[in-house]
């Protein structure tokens, strides 16, 4: 099931979220593990092409190289791929 397929709605000004109860309830603790397995994954493809800004503890800022260029000029941009140790 999609995320967007849980009910979410307001009813007598009380809202009502299937997800979040899914969560809150731990019913979606394995599913979301799961997904969390893709993390190691995405991080180096993410490494591979330079759009890592930062990265600590299982949070990381990407940026397309164009918009870090735009951002921040070619010197910054040089240096964000040496450091990310890009294969041009």
């Amino acid at each position: 099931m999609n995320a967007n397929d849980y009910i979410r709605k307001i009813t007598d000004g009380v809202e009502v979220d299937e997800l979040a109860e899914l969560i809150e309830d731990g019913k979606m603790e394995l599913r979301l593990a799961e997904l969390d397995t893709h993390w190691t994954e995405v991080m180096r493809l993410a490494e591979r092409y330079g759009f890592i800004m930062q990265s600590f503890g299982g949070v990381s800022t990407l940026a397309t190289n164009a918009e870090y260029l735009k951002a921040n000029g070619p010197k910054e941009l040089a240096r964000r791929l040496r450091m990310n140790n890009v294969n041009l």
